[in-house]
């Protein structure tokens, strides 16, 4: 549950890493993580909930990622839900193994 900024990468390479091999940004992550480059200009705290939490009064995960950074997400279920900066007007899923640039509210595109 700590706050962890990943790596800074090139949006294109993380494209290309995301399509061929979302084990490189994956690596040393927890188990059925998934991956998120954030791509809003701004640095986003991430809050990550158990698809089947139905309250969202304590993440599973918070995670900080500054801009041009990706960082993993996990939590349980088949898809996790993000609350960008805690707020759960902007909720999102994401999929286990999978990866996703994120620009900001309402802007979120699968990169795998």
């Amino acid at each position: 549950m700590g706050v962890e900024i990943e790596g800074t990468i090139d949006l294109n390479k993380f494209h290309k890493l995301a399509s061929q091999d979302i084990g490189k940004l994956i690596a040393g992550a927890a188990v059925d993580g998934a991956v998120i480059f954030n791509n809003s200009g701004k640095p986003v705290t991430f809050h990550v909930y158990n698809y089947s939490d139905l309250v969202n009064w304590v993440p599973a995960q918070k995670t900080l990622i500054a801009s041009g950074s990706y960082g993993t997400v996990a939590a349980s279920g088949v898809f996790f839900k993000i609350h960008p900066n805690n707020n759960k007007d902007e909720e999102f899923l994401v999929a286990p193994g999978k990866a996703y640039v994120y620009s900001g509210p309402g802007r979120l595109e699968a990169a795998s």
